[in-house]
């Protein structure tokens, strides 16, 4: 009885063994029949190369899907499956995913906003500010875009650069600097105003042979070009009385400068400068209501003279000669 049972034992383990072997080398027969190849890389070749490089190595090709990229150009592969570099059976497929390139967004017209404006309305849609270039224009105020590369309505690659060209406004007048030597302090910046030219330093000086409270030197000088919005430094023939630190320390009273707003309806931008000692000085700067009364005291002891602004116009002038 115990023979028999070892004799089965013995055909089972021969028949499993045998059929193990049968299996091992049918394995290998089959799949060492089938020829392999290396996987090739791809990725950033356009789709047309990789499909004719997959076809030569006897692959076939599945498109999975495609994306934005803004590294890879449209119609170029972002990604495979599997990875380069390992080995696969003839006949099998590699997945990909397709680029679609930059993602496209309308151009906004910006033409008309200020840079400012602009710049703003770019980061929303994802572009950015490129070079920017600066013209005179009478159609378009200072800082206002005129034009835009690229044009309003083109399709454009999100994350692009914008160039803009900015307007600097009006071009300036220029003028031949008029010689306002010998003229009164009033006419002399009556005649500045009328040729859009601002008041600079004024500062006293004694000069023998000249009259009075007026002009002796002018810079920029008599002849010279001066740009419509500059400043006309002038010398009045009037002797300053000490210094500065001198006239705070004495307490001789002051004189007073009045004014009153027009009467109206909106509110009016007053600005009223102290010419003194060669330097200027804003005393008054804000808006006002229509009637307003204003006052500005100007020390007894000091040569000055008042500019009063009224919404940027000059509209009084007046000079206050000290004790």
């Amino acid at each position: 009885m115990v023979k028999k049972i070892i004799r089965l034992f013995a055909l089972f383990l021969l028949v499993t063994v045998v059929a193990g072997i049968t299996v091992y080398l049918t394995f290998v027969f089959l799949v060492g029949s089938e020829e392999t190849v290396v996987v090739p890389d791809i990725v950033g070749q356009n789709v047309a190369d990789g499909l004719e490089l997959l076809t030569d190595l006897g692959l076939g090709c599945k498109v999975d899907g495609s994306e934005y990229s803004p590294t890879v150009p449209k119609h170029h592969v972002i990604w495979q499956h599997p990875e380069p570099g390992g080995r696969i059976k003839k006949g099998r497929n590699i997945e990909i995913v397709i680029s679609k390139g930059k993602e496209e967004i309308l151009m906004p017209d910006i033409r008309g906003m200020t840079i400012e404006q602009a710049g703003m309305v770019l980061e929303e849609n994802g572009l950015a500010q490129g070079v920017v270039s600066q013209t005179y224009s009478d159609k378009y105020e200072n800082r206002s875009v005129v034009a835009q590369y690229p044009r309003p309505g083109r399709m454009v690659a999100r994350d692009g650069q914008v160039d803009l060209l900015v307007s600097l406004g009006k071009r300036p007048v220029a003028y031949v600097m008029p010689d306002m030597r010998g003229m009164t302090i009033e006419d002399a910046v009556s005649l500045m105003d009328g040729l859009g030219l601002l008041p600079g330093k004024i500062r006293y000086k004694p000069t023998d042979g000249a009259l009075a409270n007026t002009v002796t030197e002018q810079q920029p000088c008599p002849g010279c070009m001066a740009v419509e919005g500059s400043r006309v430094d002038l010398t009045v023939n009037r002797s300053r009385k000490g210094s500065i630190d001198r006239i705070l320390r004495q307490d001789s009273g002051v004189r007073l400068f009045s004014y009153r707003v027009a009467n109206g309806f909106l509110n009016r931008h007053i600005n009223v400068k102290l010419n003194f000692m060669g330097g200027s000085l804003d005393v008054v700067d804000e808006y006002m209501k229509p009637g307003t009364e204003l006052w500005v005291a100007v020390p007894a002891h000091m040569d000055a003279t008042v500019f009063l602004y009224e919404d940027g116009e000059l509209v009084g002038t007046r000079m206050f000669e000290g004790w």
